[in-house]
């Protein structure tokens, strides 16, 4: 007598391919998500070492302009100003650069699907118990 429903081997069988497809699935995001976190570290370090040789060359330029341009009194008071405005800079750009990194929540999108398999898999309450 041949039965319909399927036996326990068959149900093991589909039930490991759905669990090796949701890994594969899931081990692909994960790639996809480390490739575009790695293409925005490096284009926020390309762009900051940019902006760091170009800033260091300007100001170079304008701190020679601006020491041949006063008198000699005045040389070493415009020296220490200049200096602490670029050591300010210096302070404020470091700042900007560690919230840019921090900000990035890395493999979010993989960690929120894990989290949506876990409760998915969680056991459901039954009737009269608390969830």
């Amino acid at each position: 007598m041949e039965s319909r429903d399927p036996g326990l081997t068959e149900r093991l069988r589909r039930m490991a391919e759905r669990t090796l497809e949701l890994a594969r699935v899931r081990l692909e995001l994960l790639g996809v998500e480390l490739q575009a976190e790695l293409l925005r570290l490096f284009g926020a370090l390309t762009a900051l070492l940019l902006a760091l040789l170009l800033g260091v060359a300007a100001l170079l330029m304008l701190v020679f302009a601006a020491l041949l341009w006063v008198p000699d009194a005045w040389r070493a008071p415009l020296g220490a100003g200049l200096g602490v405005a670029f050591l300010l800079g210096a302070v404020g750009c470091w700042a900007w650069a560690k919230g840019q990194l921090a900000s990035g929540k890395p493999f979010a999108a993989s960690v929120a699907e894990l989290a949506r398999d876990q409760r998915a898999l969680e056991p459901e309450p039954g009737p009269g118990e608390r969830p």
